[in-house]
């Protein structure tokens, strides 16, 4: 999102740039196809897969390497004659937005756009590409595909690029989220925006509890259970109100009788 928030606007596709709708190129018969309803330059911006290796703790929440992918191009439209639904035997035209086939001017815009993509994804003065910058540790390959028909072998004039990146963790508890921290400017960045930006703002700020007691916060962010914790001689009762009273303390200690303190 902060990705889309950052393009949108600033580039020659202006305001079409799509939110994760994966997929935008899909091939049909007559071709490669694009999921849009009108003409002009586009950009498309998702995740794909990703792998973390949480140094063999039991870590949920790390993200590790997503692929951060932005498919752009060029499209056109062409009409073709189909059965009319409404009326059994009659024949009408319709609009399919397509993918032209590449050429000198297609070239030139597909290369400009990489372009502005690169530069305003490094720009300091756009938030959303500074909240973006914030939330990767690093970039750790870029490779930039083209588009093409697999049944006709075409070249297209469209392109996608994929960033792999090493993202940070999503945040366990609201001690993660400090205001001036990269998801507390990724959420005000939302705020700030249109009303759906502002409900996934509201629905994501919903989903990240308050911090626990200390113990409790750390024994979560490596993944220890209850039972591996008591072993440790660090067990608590998770449930226990704030105001409960420790009546006693036995302790057992190898060689000597259990003794009771009260």
């Amino acid at each position: 999102m902060a990705t889309v928030l950052a393009l949108k606007g600033r580039t020659l596709a202006q305001d079409n740039v799509l939110d994760s709708e994966i997929g935008v190129l899909t091939e049909d018969d007559h071709g490669l196809q694009i999921n849009l309803r009108r003409k002009g330059r586009f950009i498309a911006v998702y995740t794909d897969e990703s792998e973390a290796k949480p140094d063999e703790q039991r870590m949920f929440h790390d993200n590790g390497l997503v692929e951060l992918c932005i498919e752009y191009g060029v499209t056109d439209t062409m009409s073709e004659e189909v059965d009319d639904p409404d009326h059994p035997g009659r024949r009408m035209k319709v609009i399919i937005p397509g993918i032209p086939h590449a050429d000198r001017m297609h070239e030139f815009y597909l290369d400009l756009l990489g372009r502005q993509i690169r530069t305003i994804l490094s720009d300091g003065t756009n938030e959303g590409a500074e909240v973006l910058r914030m939330l990767l540790a690093r970039v750790i390959k870029v490779t930039c595909e083209r588009a093409g028909s697999d049944r006709k072998n075409e070249r297209v004039a469209a392109q996608k690029l994929t960033f792999t990146v090493e993202a940070m963790h999503d945040p366990q508890f609201l001690a993660d989220v400090p205001e001036e921290g990269p998801i507390g400017r990724f959420l005000a960045l939302l705020e700030a925006g249109d009303p759906d930006d502002q409900k996934l703002a509201e629905l994501m700020r919903a989903e990240i509890p308050a911090t626990p007691e200390e113990i409790e916060e750390n024994r979560a962010r490596v993944g220890v259970t209850l039972a591996e914790l008591n072993a440790l001689g660090l067990g608590y009762e998770p449930d226990a109100d704030a105001d409960t009273t420790i009546a006693g303390v036995t302790l057992d200690m190898t060689g000597t009788e259990p003794v009771e303190v009260s």
